[in-house]
Order: structure tokens, then sequence, then C-alpha cells
């Protein structure tokens, strides 16, 4: 095989994901992100919310973690060109053979964040399909698969001189929760001119399953 001549093919297959820019359109100063999120129950965003305002009370948090949305983040990546039909068909293939799945968060954990901070996070326990979902979405883009811990943040960035109190703290707390995951859900937003656009839902993606039942549709 012609190594150079696959690998034009394979960025061409890649490059049609996203629209063809026209030059009389396009606008370089827009950029589009996206964000892939799995979306809990209200039940256990309403229990991350609340041990965000307890630590909030205690060490005070910046209004961008506290107001932050109670997700499960997969991955995010931004582009010049908004992505088209063939992306969306290309994740609903990736997802294909994908069913809803059990996911259960107990207890705390942190990661370290930078040289002075720390991030306090709900662990989650049976995480394998998560990563499995996170590594297939980055070969699918052309991404460095990285390690990857999923986990539901409680606190972003909570300095060091305070993490040993702010954690004992949440540590006090009992968090024992189990839903079923069956959807992805993919945000959009716009930057532009120096604004920066709320994220919108661009499309949900369900896990099929007949012999899983389905509940309610999880909106972030």
């Amino acid at each position: 095989m012609n190594i150079r001549n696959h690998n034009s093919t394979a960025q061409q297959a890649q490059l049609s994901l996203f629209s063809e820019a026209k030059k009389e359109n396009l606008v370089l100063d827009t950029v589009h992100q996206y964000f892939f999120i799995i979306s809990p129950p209200e039940a256990i965003k309403s229990k991350v919310k609340l041990l965000k305002h307890k630590l909030h009370r205690e060490i005070g948090l910046s209004d961008y973690n506290l107001n932050s949305s109670e997700i499960i983040s997969l991955m995010s990546f931004h582009t010049m060109r908004p992505v088209n039909d063939r992306f969306i068909q290309a994740v609903q293939q990736l997802f294909s053979n994908n069913h809803p799945f059990q996911i259960h968060v107990s207890g705390f954990d942190h990661f370290e964040h930078g040289a002075s901070s720390n991030i306090i996070y709900a662990k989650l326990e049976n995480s394998e399909q998560i990563v499995k979902l996170y590594q297939e979405l980055h070969v699918l883009l052309g991404l460095r698969v990285r390690s990857f811990v999923p986990h539901l943040t409680i606190g972003k960035a909570v300095p060091r001189a305070h993490f040993k109190k702010s954690f004992s703290m949440i540590k006090n707390h009992s968090f024992e929760e189990k839903f079923t995951c069956n959807q992805v859900t993919i945000l959009e937003r716009r930057l532009q001119n120096g604004v920066v656009g709320k994220y919108q839902v661009l499309k949900e993606i369900r896990f099929e399953s007949p012999n899983f039942p389905q509940g309610p549709i999880p909106h972030p």
C-alpha cells in the first residue's frame, strides 16, 4: 500500500465531516465549538449543585465553577467550519453498537490541577463504557487518545491551601447514586468577534436496545 496515498485518503475522509468553506462566505474570526456530554438525571445534578454551594460557603468558588453544568464531559473540539450531516451520521454509526448502560456515582476523589490547585469530583465506579465512548470519538476525529478518568466535577481549581479542609468537608457527605445512560448529547456554540455564544443542543444520539428499558431523555 502507498502510505502517502493512504494518509491523504484518511485526511480527506476526516475533512468531509465538515462543511465546505466557500471563500465568499468564510468568516475567519468565527470558531465553532462542539462538546460531547452525558447528562445525568436532575436528582443527581441537584445533589452535585448542593455540594458546590456548600463548598462555596466554605471557601468561595468562582462564578464559572458555581454556575457550570453538572454533566459528564466526554470531549470537546473546535473548528473554523461547522460540522455537516455526514459528521452526525458518522457519530450515529459509531454509536450504533452501543447499548444503554448503568453509571454508578460513588464517593469522591480529586485531581491535581496545575501547580497550586486541585479538582474535587464525584467518582464514577464503572466507567469502562464511558472511556470506550471517549476513545471511539477521538479515533473518529483523528485526535490523540489520552488518559481519561470520567467524573462529575464539584470544585474546579480549589486552591491547595484550602484543599484539605474542602475535601474533608465534601467527604463527610454520602453520594451513592445509579442511573442509566441511554444517550450522548452534542452541544454547539460559536465564538465570533470576541463574543462567546451559549451552548445549544445540536443532536441527542440515543443508544437503542430492545432489551433495555428506555427512560425519559435527560437534558443538560
